[in-house]
């Protein structure tokens, strides 16, 4: 490989992120999800003699598993997005980009070689026991799956990187990072937010629309089995004009993203950080300063949430998830008990990722160490801060929802404060350092706290559901919340003693 060729930029990529595997955590996944992987094998061998049958039947109706598949790209096409932001637009890799002597074709290939590679990985895994299970019994069409899942990557990550150079085309890269990580997240919850449209539908105009889908499915070209929409399934079971398009299309695209876009992107990023306005200088007069500690503080807390899109664009898609379960909430009502904990069990998971936000991904600690307030006192109205935003969305719900069940409502609001308080207080008492780039990775990196936030969060599902349907059990479901917060104020004594001080 000469050179500064894409080819010898990849292996030396490679190589560093190979040096980047070490520890013990990594062995124990490699074996666990190795085994896992062999198992998976053996499932697909011993179940294929009465399963293909059924794969071959989908595809005389492809409309389910295709839609599946077709889901599973938007989400795709959404982590391409993602990755691309942080690939290209992270001060360190974009000064690379910009001023390394290699040629910037070759940066940007091997970028999104990277990206492809990470978005195959865990379709990968799933997919390809089934794949060798038919070579293995009489079925080696399947092996249709290998190019499928190549081809299926590249296609998604030239749909990302064309998607977020248009924006940095048409917005520059420091709003093309902002709006990026808001369309990702648009991205990956439409497909899921349109599977939920008939649940909306009256009867009338349901049964219109399946009969309209039907007709569709039997003779029309756009639904039909033999619809290019359902190549990519075609292809993953051996038809050879779907598998030569399939992987026509994802290697072309890709190839073509790459020759047009990465100067787009050079030129928009290089013209983004030229036309840079300097920061506005401060206005002449006095300055305004406003009393009231807690006050100020719960206004700098939420001004700095509102700034962090990372936040607001992980938020968003947690809150788009719950647009089906409100609107079933508003069609059903009390009839079906299981909007409610579903309420409950987002609202924890929200308070805990705003709450850990606050108390531990403090942007300056030293300055709080250093107050002149007492850390404790401080930190208390850091964690109101997550939990009042949360509580001040639930009491109008829970007021909409005395209308319909007066129970119900007692339901959601008491469990759903206490889901909310429980999870603030368990990150108020195990504060840890952190940053804000580390949101999406708090349970796997700080200790004890995550694990015992979400068996919070469980218990007071468990409360929720109990409190509804079988209320004998609720009693132990609240005493297992108790036990959860008397956990998480246990495990947080050192980190007490070393963030707040002894006293």
């Amino acid at each position: 490989m000469r050179p500064g060729t894409w080819p010898w930029l990849a292996a030396a990529e490679l190589r560093m992120t190979w040096r980047g595997f070490s520890g013990g955590y990594f062995w124990l996944l490699t074996v666990g999800g190795g085994l896992l992987w062999i198992a998976m094998h053996w499932a697909a061998i011993a179940t294929m003699p009465s399963g293909y049958p059924l794969i071959a039947g989908m595809l005389q109706v492809p409309v389910f598993a295709g839609g599946m598949m077709w889901l599973a790209a938007s989400l795709m096409v959404s982590q391409a997005m993602v990755h691309s932001i942080t690939a290209l637009m992270d001060s360190g890799r974009l000064d690379l980009l910009l001023s390394s002597p290699l040629p910037q074709r070759a940066v940007f290939m091997t970028r999104g070689l990277e990206i492809a590679v990470s978005l195959a990985l865990l379709p990968a895994y799933a997919l390809l026991p089934l794949a060798h299970a038919g070579l293995f019994t009489g079925h080696p069409g399947l092996m249709g799956i290998y190019p499928v899942l190549v081809s299926g990557a590249l296609f998604c990550t030239a749909a990302g990187l064309m998607i977020t150079m248009t924006l940095v085309r048409l917005l520059g890269a420091r709003r093309a990072r902002t709006a990026g990580q808001v369309l990702a997240a648009l991205v990956g919850v439409a497909f899921f937010l349109a599977f939920q449209i008939p649940n909306s539908l009256s009867p009338g105009a349901k049964k219109a629309a399946g009969l309209w889908i039907m007709s569709q499915l039997n003779s029309g070209w756009a639904l039909g089995p033999q619809s290019p929409l359902w190549w990519p399934l075609r292809a993953a079971t051996g038809e050879l004009l779907p598998l030569l398009a399939v992987t026509a299309a994802g290697i072309f695209s890709f190839r073509l993203t790459i020759d047009l876009a990465y100067a787009r992107f050079v030129g928009g990023t290089q013209e983004s950080f030229a036309a840079a306005r300097p920061a506005a200088a401060p206005s002449a007069g006095t300055p305004v300063f406003r009393a009231g500690l807690t006050r100020v503080l719960l206004a700098k807390e939420w001004k700095l949430v509102l700034r962090d899109m990372q936040v607001i664009s992980q938020t968003l898609v947690q809150l788009l998830y719950l647009v089906p379960l409100l609107l079933a909430g508003f069609k059903h009502g009390p009839k079906n008990p299981y909007i409610i904990p579903a309420i409950v069990a987002a609202a924890a998971m929200l308070a805990g990722n705003l709450a850990w936000l606050t108390v531990s991904a403090e942007d300056a600690p030293e300055l709080v160490s250093t107050s002149p307030v007492p850390v404790g006192r401080l930190m208390k109205v850091k964690a109101a801060a997550a939990a009042l935003p949360l509580l001040a969305l639930l009491l109008p719900l829970s007021l909409w929802w005395l209308t319909r069940s007066a129970p119900q409502a007692a339901v959601l609001m008491l469990c759903g404060t206490g889901a909310v308080v429980s999870a603030a207080l368990i990150q108020l008492w195990n504060p840890c350092s952190g940053k804000r780039q580390e949101l999406k990775y708090r349970n796997k990196s700080f200790g004890g706290a995550g694990i015992i936030e979400m068996g919070s969060t469980v218990s007071w599902i468990a409360a929720t559901v109990c409190a509804g349907m079988y209320r004998e059990w609720l009693p132990y479901a609240l005493a297992a919340c108790a036990v959860m917060l008397l956990a998480g104020w246990h495990a947080g004594r050192g980190a007490r003693e070393k963030v707040w001080g002894r006293a």
